[in-house]
């Protein structure tokens, strides 16, 4: 028979529980330079399409395209063969997932149209200002918080 477990092993295991727990949770941390890429990346496309020079888009949408299809495909790389249980961001995570993209969406599309309405001749040039102001600073903190809600719901609780 095996000897009943002491309390100082007890603990150690559960500490290497959590400390296995929090490297799936990291795996699947977004770094910020992937919101600036992004970000640059916007920014660009709206300056090659406020252009209307036809050979400047056809050229920019497939760098754009490359552009971040390559940085998702780097940041995703080490989270493709650990997979989180799906409960871990809970309503919460999903929606501040959600707001996040809405305000970004929403108010980039809201200037671009505004600008556009009043004349300006850069329209998405400009409202890419915004956005990638927005997801150069909400970004990062979109992404600590949702680390935040994953630790504390990966003993099974949602927040």
């Amino acid at each position: 028979m095996t000897e009943p477990l002491r309390p100082d092993q007890a603990a150690n295991a559960l500490a290497q529980i959590q400390n296995s727990q929090t490297r799936v949770i990291d795996v699947h941390f977004i770094p910020t330079w992937y919101w600036w890429l992004i970000a640059a990346l916007n920014f660009a496309l709206a300056v090659v399409v406020d252009s209307r020079d036809s050979l400047a888009i056809g050229v920019g949408v497939p760098v754009f395209v490359i552009g971040v299809l390559t940085g998702t495909a780097f940041v995703v790389r080490g989270a493709l063969h650990v997979q989180p249980r799906a409960d871990l961001l809970g309503p919460k995570g999903v929606l501040l997932i959600l707001g996040f993209v809405g305000v970004v969406v929403g108010s980039t599309l809201a200037l671009a149209f505004s600008l556009k309405a009043r004349g300006f001749t850069h329209p998405a040039t400009f409202a890419m200002v915004l956005c990638g102001s927005l997801l150069v600073v909400g970004g990062p903190m979109l992404t600590r918080a949702l680390r935040r809600i994953m630790l504390r719901n990966r003993d099974g609780a949602t927040a």
